[in-house]
């Protein structure tokens, strides 16, 4: 949490100290934020505010916003700070000053994704120099593309997935213009345990801000740090999905650049599967998937009928390649907090058997896509979502206990439980 210092309010504007990192590194310890009273109805997702809640003061961001209440979270916290209300909103941050220089959180946002934009560009052509097969699964030219602006956020991944045999060429080019790996296994055990690798994250830092770019080899939306789990969900359908995520590609423009994306189906699926892979958490991850489908031809206002030609791709895809199990809370979700027009012909196309659906009621009652785990417990729950939303038998599932790498995992967070190491991460 920000705590603010020298509050000193006006009738319009005031202006406040920061101290903390809870919006580093937006936000330092020490700078001078300028904040204006501003009407609820005007203020927008993205923007960021000073809230009065339970007699404590701090800024943060609104990742969230229906007439009545918003949501807002620090952009370093794990937790949001619930329900705020129009009368616990103080006002909205239109400057910050830094050591005498002033600028206000847009011109932070263009010069950050101006320079990511930048970089993209240049491992994209890279890529294509070295007849590198590859698609965009994620990142800032599909947001550009959609939303037709530059993010109001800091915005620093893109994901790229790509052929295994290319996996070398494309590790030189990000290394040959800095960009270092991150080491995540575990522990050693883990790395020499796992049977296979399914990414790797390269990232460097631009004027203070961090650049990642992820490379997968495969359409992965299980549990990275262990492997192959055939048991609960065949490999030879993610090596299907990955092939046809690289043959249905479509070039998108922007300013006149192409960039290799997935095909809306394609896109919509693995946005899916990615919300599903971070436990059903980040709204922002909602909002982005409810963009694509009300500004493409998916929605069913384009047709006379409510059950697109796309939908029904989509929904065969989901069943052929059986995840109709992790995908279904998504939709729910999407018509849950964003009222995303989608027919429920598709729901009942992909609806899953009651056993599933009592699991994922429980799951609604129990998450909140507004907060965020710590890693640790992100993993145990990844683990537990996977077990239980698995259309694999019940056999399999029990077998996949004796699994060499998820024995030792399981007994590894065992032990860093009761030692107390929970800072450690599960994938």
């Amino acid at each position: 949490m920000i705590k603010l210092k020298n509050l000193i309010k006006s009738k319009i504007f005031f202006n406040i100290m920061a101290d903390g990192k809870s919006m580093f590194p937006l936000f330092h310890s020490g700078d001078i934020l300028y904040l204006k009273k501003i009407s609820f109805g005007k203020l927008k997702t993205d923007d960021i505010v000073m809230v009065e809640k339970n007699k404590k003061r701090f800024v943060h961001r609104i990742i969230y916003k229906t007439k009545d209440f918003a949501i807002t979270k620090g952009d370093n916290n794990l937790l949001s700070d619930g329900r705020v209300y129009p009368s616990q909103i103080l006002g909205k941050v239109i400057k910050c000053k830094r050591k005498n220089r002033m600028f206000s959180p847009e011109d932070i946002y263009l010069v950050q994704s101006t320079l990511y934009f930048g970089e993209i560009i240049k491992i994209k052509n890279e890529f294509e120099n070295g007849k590198i097969d590859y698609v965009i699964l994620k990142g800032l030219p599909i947001h550009l593309y959609y939303e037709k602006t530059h993010p109001k956020r800091v915005y620093a991944d893109c994901d790229l997935l790509l052929k295994k045999q290319n996996r070398e060429k494309a590790e030189e080019i990000l290394v040959k213009f800095g960009y270092q790996k991150i080491k995540n296994d575990l522990s050693r055990g883990h790395k020499f345990l796992r049977d296979k690798t399914t990414e790797v994250l390269y990232r460097k830092y631009l004027n203070g801000f961090p650049v990642f770019f992820d490379l997968h080899f495969e359409a992965a939306f299980l549990m990275t740090q262990l492997g192959s789990l055939n048991l609960l969900y065949p490999q030879k359908n993610i090596e299907k999905l990955t092939d046809d995520f690289l043959e249905e590609k479509r070039i998108i423009k922007i300013k006149g650049i192409d960039f290799p994306v997935l095909s809306l189906s394609n896109l919509i699926l693995y946005l899916s599967l990615h919300f599903f892979h971070h436990n059903y958490t980040g709204i922002f991850r909602l909002k982005l998937l409810d963009k694509l489908i009300r500004t493409s031809s998916i929605s069913p206002r384009v047709y006379k009928s409510s059950f697109s030609e796309l939908y029904l791709k989509l929904g065969k895809k989901i069943i052929d390649f059986r995840l109709q199990n992790f995908v279904y809370l998504v939709f729910v979700y999407l018509r849950k907090y964003f009222l995303t027009p989608v027919p429920r012909e598709f729901f009942r196309m992909i609806k899953p058997d009651k056993k599933t659906e009592n699991y994922i009621d429980r799951l609604i009652k129990q998450t909140s896509i507004f907060s965020s785990e710590n890693r640790f417990s992100a993993g145990i729950s990844r683990f537990k979502n996977i077990f239980y939303l698995s259309p694999a038998p019940l056999y399999k599932k029990i077998l996949i206990i004796f699994n060499p790498q998820v024995l030792y995992s399981l007994t590894w967070t065992i032990v860093k439980l009761l030692t107390n190491h929970s800072h450690y991460l599960i994938l």
